[in-house]
């Protein structure tokens, strides 16, 4: 048994250290679809389905392997458990609980979204400067930074007041494609 827990450590570290290192492209989970009519098999079915989808996935074998044989050499070499069949039932364990539980926490990780676009209500109420000056009736521009990264928006007055470049301007409101904004008042 021991060399089955050293082969397991010893692929399972490799592939491990080879998705580390290499990077992965894929969520390594099986994701097959057909277009002439056969059955089509997706990771995100429910039930049975799902679960063999996790089960054959490279990333529940990597995590398996790896804690697998790592528990399995472990507990072999310490010696503390009487006979080889409870340590490989401990290690069998480990190593299932540690591929299905890295399967499911990375496909959750996935489903989630990362949403760094600007919305109007992250705009109304920021302080922006004016890169072109206007005046009442007039159309501008103001430039100001929101979620990283800058956005520079038309702007028009809300009341008669005139902007020159390097001046700040409150948004107060954004219609269609343009910022509606106010004199900021000096403190």
């Amino acid at each position: 048994m021991v060399y089955v827990y050293l082969f397991s450590l010893v692929l399972g570290g490799i592939l491990l250290g080879a998705s580390v290192l290499l990077g992965a492209h894929g969520d390594g989970e099986m994701d097959v679809h057909s277009e002439l009519g056969h059955p089509t098999f997706d990771h995100d079915a429910a039930g049975a389905e799902s679960a063999l989808a996790r089960f054959l996935s490279a990333r529940f074998w990597t995590f398996f392997l790896a804690f697998f044989g790592l528990t399995g050499l472990s507990f072999h070499a310490l010696g503390v458990l009487p006979w080889w069949w409870l340590t490989f039932a401990l290690a069998l364990g480990v190593g299932l609980a540690a591929g299905g539980g890295a399967s499911l926490v990375m496909r959750e990780l996935s489903r989630r979204e990362s949403n760094s676009s600007t919305r109007v209500a992250d705009l109304v109420g920021k302080t922006a400067r004016v890169t072109v000056g206007f005046g009442p009736g007039g159309t501008g521009k103001v430039r100001l930074e929101t979620k990283g990264t800058t956005q520079e928006l038309l702007a028009q007055p809300i009341d008669e007041a005139t902007f020159e470049p390097k001046d700040e301007a409150l948004i107060v409101a954004i219609e269609g494609t343009t910022a509606r904004v106010a004199r900021v008042e000096d403190r």
